[in-house]
């Protein structure tokens, strides 16, 4: 049986605190579906994949990584672990060199045209949300208002 890490991320603080949760319990449901034994698991909270600098979590997987602590990296998507094109494709060049598959929920084991897939629609996901305004939710707890890019709103 393959050992494996978990690595969960959410981006703002906005978003539901349970998200990494949700996430961490997707990834437990794979590993055992695929008989890997989860040996670690890292998160990190209000977080942007924007970079990888203030991502403490990030830092330890790889640093884990290093020590060989474990053969598979699940994460639920692969922007859980970057939205920028060269962070994820640095990530996934690292952990092969290690001999360590990044392996994703909803897309299965990264090889290199999926990481630059994936890469570049984060980036793009993520340079659009920049562009256009982040979603915000009205501090008003009677009206959650959310606020969606180009000012439409919708009811949550």
């Amino acid at each position: 049986m393959k050992s494996a890490a978990i690595y969960a991320r959410f981006s703002t603080e906005l978003q539901n605190e349970k998200s990494t949760e949700d996430q961490i319990a997707l990834c437990r449901t794979y590993a055992a579906r695929h008989q890997l034994n989860i040996v670690a698991i890292f998160e990190d909270k209000a977080r942007s994949g924007a970079s990888v600098f203030g991502r403490d979590g990030l830092m330890q997987l790889m640093d884990a990584a290093r020590q060989n602590l474990f053969t598979v990296v699940i994460v639920e998507a692969f922007d859980r672990l970057s939205r920028d094109m060269e962070d994820l494709a640095g990530i996934h060049k690292r952990l092969s060199f290690q001999g360590i598959e990044i392996q994703a929920v909803h897309d299965g084991t990264a090889d290199s045209i999926l990481i630059g897939i994936r890469g570049l629609v984060g980036q793009m996901q993520r340079e659009d949300g920049a562009k256009n305004g982040q979603t915000t939710v009205s501090a008003e707890p009677s009206r959650r208002v959310a606020r969606h890019r180009r000012g439409s709103t919708t009811d949550r």
